[in-house]
């Protein structure tokens, strides 16, 4: 008995130790596929993203390197058996390759890279890494980071200008209306005090004589062991498109997927396109991608809503499909300017309502809380729709808002740099602000206790809200070292994805390929860096996952489903 006790134990231990060692964690699960990488003098090489895509599939698998350069493909990745490319594409470094790699079922194949250095290109740099390089304030840098929302800044800088050049330019980007007016409690630089500095700084650095060359500066990859523990996995979709830097926002040819939600007891995905009338559904055990086409009434979408109002924006952003839900029934309930769209997966049936927006909260009993001019709610059984008073401009302010168990709706106000809690029992709005003035509170997501985590994209941060304590906004740097917002390397949390089963919150910088999971009891974050600069506009959990795993739509060409777990 003692034998077989100190047996059990010897076991025990040896598995503990295997999942929390550095190189062990990777060696303790079957493995198709793994190797070493290493520089061109042998010097191990960590973080560094390796992708495997079979042949004649749409499912790629990337893992990363760990201390000592070794990367292996767990046993229950979506890797497969059959024939596969194993790549390495990194800025700094000669891209690497192997062609036909043969996996085979309950073998290990083994790949080794042994990387050249090479010289980064200005195609590589993230926006933050242009930024930091550029000279200016930090003030400057900051409005300038914000042209990476419709377009690449390698794009902005193609070509000299002159300031009254610049201006015209800002004042199509940001639009008419927003540059009319002033919104002093936002860092936006779509308003009219920021156009004439912006303007000048621009034409200070690329200006009439400049050099056409753009400086960067490559941020470091995350090495630690909590960063590499990632295994990505990428789903082609159609339309999806070529990354290419000079695409403007909007290009009809591709798909945009804006956002994604997830069937909590099926195989299906589903995303909504920004810029086309099409419901997209992705089959998470096979790949598969269909898409379903629909109609709109009169005054929804891009026939209305911003649009018609003549926002006249570059890129036309306004109106499009965005965010996602199921109703009690298990129908997929989607937004976009002017209306609500029903679809029914059994029936592959869609019903529309002249009547909603883009960003909603479900509500109770399947009621659709939105913004239009005034908070209203809809009544998809009976389409009827009751309408509450709240303060003029609530809807123009707020960027995202959810719908709590209560019926309360929880607003981020993007351009007060305030949440806003709307009370239907008692029909009262209160608003509250956030640590950090002028944070633009972004997109946000609910924990199971009714708290409101959202991403405060000009301040870097991520704030939590609990309408029970209204007061008490906390708030949590995504960059530890980052502890003045406003300054570099500028991270935007565009939005946020809560997992109650991990205690994690799961949030993204818009202007760099890196994405962060924040412990929701310590604040602690960590950093990891993404296989592909994806542009992210949101996050989605997967409650039923067995380890913490949040799903990504990529947004920009090339446009891409992503699955991101934690091992």
């Amino acid at each position: 008995m003692r034998v077989t006790l100190t047996t059990v134990l010897v076991i025990a231990l040896a598995v503990l130790y295997s999942q929390f060692s550095p190189s062990g964690f990777m060696a303790a699960e079957q493995s198709l596929l793994s190797g070493r990488v290493v520089s061109a003098n042998g010097q191990a090489l960590a973080g560094v993203p390796v992708r495997s895509h079979r042949q004649n599939s749409n499912i790629a698998v990337t893992v990363y390197t760990n201390s000592s350069g070794e990367y292996s493909f767990p046993g229950w990745s979506d890797l497969s058996a059959g024939s596969h490319a194993v790549t390495i594409d990194l800025p700094d470094f000669e891209p690497a390759k192997r062609e036909a790699v043969t996996l085979s079922a309950g073998k290990t194949s083994r790949v080794d890279f042994s990387l050249q250095p090479r010289q980064p290109s200005i195609a590589d740099a993230t926006a933050s890494e242009i930024v930091a390089a550029l000279p200016g304030t930090d003030e400057q840098k900051h409005l300038f980071i914000q042209c990476d929302n419709c377009h690449s800044l390698q794009f902005a800088l193609r070509g000299p200008r002159t300031k009254e050049g610049w201006v015209q330019i800002i004042r199509r980007m940001a639009g008419e209306r927003a540059v009319s007016r002033e919104t002093p409690g936002t860092r936006a630089f779509g308003q009219k005090k920021y156009v004439e500095p912006l303007a000048e700084y621009l034409a200070s650095i690329r200006g009439p004589g400049s050099s056409d060359q753009i400086p960067f500066q490559l941020r470091p990859r995350p090495t630690s062991d909590a960063a590499i523990r990632l295994v990505v996995t990428e789903y082609d979709v159609p339309r999806g498109g070529k990354a290419d830097l000079n695409i403007l926002r909007g290009d009809r040819r591709f798909v945009w997927p804006h956002d994604i939600i997830l069937e909590p007891k099926g195989p299906y995905a589903y995303y909504t396109d920004h810029f086309s009338y099409v419901l997209g559904r992705l089959d998470r055990r096979t790949g598969e991608v269909k898409e379903f086409p629909y109609k709109v009434l009169p005054g929804m979408g891009r026939e209305g809503g911003i649009v018609a109002e003549g926002q006249q924006r570059a890129g036309n952003p306004g109106g499009g499909a965005h965010d996602l839900a199921f109703d009690p029934e298990g129908n997929v309930v989607f937004g976009m300017g002017g209306g609500i769209i029903r679809f029914n997966p059994r029936t592959e049936e869609f019903t529309p309502w002249a009547s909603g927006s883009n960003m909603f909260g479900m509500g109770p009993g399947g009621n659709v809380w939105y913004l239009d001019k005034g908070l209203h709610r809809l009544d998809m059984k009976t389409g009827e729709v009751k309408h509450y008073a709240v303060p003029d401009g609530t809807d123009d302010d707020t960027y995202d808002m959810e719908t709590d168990p209560h019926g309360r709706s929880i607003m981020n106000l993007y351009r007060l740099g305030k949440v806003g809690l709307f009370d239907p029992e008692t029909e009262r709005f209160t608003a509250y602000a956030t640590p950090t003035p002028g944070s633009g509170p972004r997109r946000g997501d609910m924990d199971s206790q009714g708290r409101e985590w959202v991403g405060l994209y000009w301040a870097g941060r991520v704030a939590m809200f609990d309408p029970n304590k209204p007061d008490g906004i906390k708030e949590y740097p995504v960059i530890p070292s980052n502890e003045r917002p406003y300054t570099p390397p500028f991270p935007s949390p565009y939005t946020v994805a809560v997992d109650d089963k991990n205690q994690i919150v799961w949030t993204n910088d818009f202007n760099s390929n890196r994405i962060f999971r924040i412990d929701m009891k310590t604040g602690q974050s960590t950093e990891f860096f993404t296989p592909s600069p994806y542009e992210i506009r949101d996050l989605t959990v997967d409650k039923t996952a067995a380890r913490p795993t949040v799903w990504i739509p990529a947004y920009r060409p090339q446009s891409r489903m992503v699955k991101v777990q934690v091992r």
